[in-house]
């Protein structure tokens, strides 16, 4: 079996929507410029303008729209969020971009620089968009699906015939998925051991012709659900599966979640050899800009460390990569106690970690570093609360050690607590400056959680959950939300 025809799917749809998106915004602009001065061809605003407008939105909208994952066909199943989410965006943009316009004064030969020029924008934007997105697209697609004779799709719904029932109905809200989808629902009683319950369903889709499935979790734990997932994912087989125990992730698919049943779609292809050298260009790319966007803040933060403690200004540790290779590994320094120290400490932590006997605050269950508050230096704790003191690791990402995206290196001592296959995929990508985990989890999640996280992301990673993540962390890192 292939994941060809479900990445087709989701690839056409991205394409149309896109397509719909960039030709609705290009018509707003030219009515709401009509409006406003009388004719598209006036000096106040200029062919180039009108461009120059034109282009900086597409871009901001696609970006956005990346951020709140609103180029999948699951989008059509939930009307009031894709117009919550769409308006969400439209306004977002045009206020950022009438603030940067009139705080900076752009040259009206780039931009449109009219107030009520842009707030015309706004609403005829607003209103084709979510036109658009409602009615138009979600019905000429399943038209297009004809026209290109893409066929049916068969898909097995495996679990509680209650909780099976209210998916079938959530997917058939959908046009898209009403015209292609061929659903069946099995509720019989699987197999208690993951291997035997993935073989089993493989024979239920054989005998059914059928080349996808959604299973639906009771009481298993993550090692079970993730041990299933890994099977079925290396079988090249589309699949999504449900838990409530993916509500305590933070991390779930907001457009298939039902009644308390988290959602994850594993419905991507697998990175192949040259999207991982397009990757790769994109993250040296990615580390230079970012390099120029932070080097203010390095110039300051440098000094501050110098100034308010004794010691070098970087820390360097060895940490395991992509295929457990070790590799230096570097920090701004946040403590003030030697590295001997600050490893004894970290191990001492990390057991009670993996055991879940880490320190908690009572009210969340957040677990936290049992690190003593003089160890940490006044700047120490800034950085290391807004993430600012991984920036050092921009160079590794240029040396190729790291990535922009992926799991966290690990220290050498931990490799003995990654004791299941699944928790050893993370060794299967390179480790990223940031990933799943600091947007979604930091100190928030246990260890199992965490590496629960981690191990989805390396399943279903592709450039465009790539880029949600780095989009995503910049907020995380400005609140500080769940750094220690």
């Amino acid at each position: 079996m292939s994941l060809r025809r479900s990445f087709q799917l989701n690839r056409l749809y991205f394409y149309t929507l896109l397509i719909c998106d960039i030709l609705t915004l290009l018509l707003a602009i030219l009515l709401a410029v009509q409006l406003r001065f009388g004719s598209i061809n006036t000096a106040s605003a200029p062919h180039s303008a009108i461009a120059g407008t034109w282009i900086i939105l597409a871009i901001a909208q696609i970006m956005l729209m990346m951020v709140d994952n609103l180029y999948v066909v699951r989008t059509t199943m939930n009307k009031s969020m894709n117009i919550f989410r769409t308006i969400r965006m439209i306004i977002t943009i045009s206020v950022l971009f009438i603030f940067v316009l009139f705080v900076t004064h752009f040259p009206t030969g780039i931009f449109i620089c009219s107030r009520l020029a842009v707030f015309f924008i706004m609403l005829l934007w607003l209103a084709m968009t979510t036109i658009t997105r409602l009615l138009i697209v979600p019905l000429i697609f399943p038209w297009i699906l004809r026209i290109l004779r893409f066929g049916k799709i068969s898909l097995v719904i495996f679990g509680d015939k209650a909780v099976c029932g209210k998916i079938r109905s959530t997917l058939l809200k959908s046009p898209v998925y009403r015209s292609i989808l061929d659903l069946k629902i099995n509720s019989e009683s699987m197999p208690d051991d993951p291997d035997e319950r993935y073989a089993r369903c493989i024979e239920v889709l054989e005998n059914g012709n059928a080349s996808e499935l959604s299973m639906v979790f009771d009481e298993e734990n993550f090692d079970f659900i993730a041990r299933f997932s890994l099977l079925t994912r290396r079988a090249g087989i589309p699949f999504s599966i449900y838990s409530r125990r993916f509500l305590e992730l933070g991390y779930y698919d907001p457009w298939m979640t039902i009644d308390g049943y988290g959602a994850l779609t594993f419905f991507s292809r697998e990175y192949s050899r040259i999207s991982s050298v397009l990757w790769r260009l994109s993250d040296i790319l990615i580390a230079l800009a970012g390099l120029l966007l932070f080097l203010p803040v390095i110039a300051v933060i440098v000094p501050a460390i110098a100034i308010s403690s004794r010691g070098g200004v970087l820390y360097k540790q060895t940490r395991i990569g992509y295929r457990k290779k070790p590799f230096s590994f570097f920090k701004f320094r946040s403590m003030r106690i030697s590295a001997d120290d600050s490893q004894s400490i970290h191990k001492k932590y990390f057991m009670k970690y993996v055991n879940g006997d880490a320190a908690v605050k009572s009210e969340n269950g957040e677990v936290f570093k049992t690190v003593s508050a003089k160890a940490v230096t006044s700047v120490g704790k800034i950085i290391r609360k807004t993430s600012l003191d991984e920036l050092p690791q921009i160079r590794n990402v240029l040396r190729g050690d790291m990535s922009i995206v992926g799991p966290r290196p690990c220290i050498d001592y931990e490799l003995d607590y990654y004791t299941s296959e699944w928790l050893r995929q993370r060794f299967t990508v390179k480790p990223g400056l940031t990933g799943i985990w600091q947007v979604y989890g930091r100190s928030r999640l246990g260890f199992e959680k965490s590496q629960f996280l981690d191990f989805v992301y390396v399943l279903s990673r592709t450039d465009s959950i790539n880029i949600r993540l780095i989009l995503k962390t910049f907020p995380v890192m400005f609140f500080g939300k769940g750094g220690l």
